[in-house]
């Protein structure tokens, strides 16, 4: 009676942690979230290379090759942060610029 119950809790704490996402699993999906949301708000052309180097870091992950998939995924990082970053910048300066330019064109005439 006591080895069922042993073997009944680890058929239950396998079949749990079958089923529960690991830590670098989350990870990885993430980044590709990232990445595409990067692709719809951010500079889609960094946001695309964004999401082929996020893909291409979990596919590494996948095949158990974590050195190259850590690489991919900074390269992707990276990519993201400057996709953002350049729709950030064009987001203030488009209207700076335009200020400056009215300011201008006040002070011709």
């Amino acid at each position: 009676m006591e080895d069922e119950e042993k073997a009944m809790e680890i058929l239950v704490s396998n079949t749990e942690a079958a089923h529960s996402p690991s830590p670098t699993h989350c990870c990885w999906l993430r980044l590709r979230y990232l990445a595409a949301t990067s692709v719809v708000c951010g500079c889609s052309c960094l946001g695309v290379m964004a999401l082929v180097f996020a893909i291409k870091a979990e596919e590494r992950h996948k095949a158990g090759r974590s050195k190259e998939a850590v690489h991919w995924g900074a390269r992707a990082r990276r990519f993201i942060l400057a996709s953002f970053a350049v729709w950030l910048t064009v987001l203030v300066l488009g209207p700076l610029l335009l200020l400056l330019l009215s300011y201008a064109i006040a002070r011709a005439e």
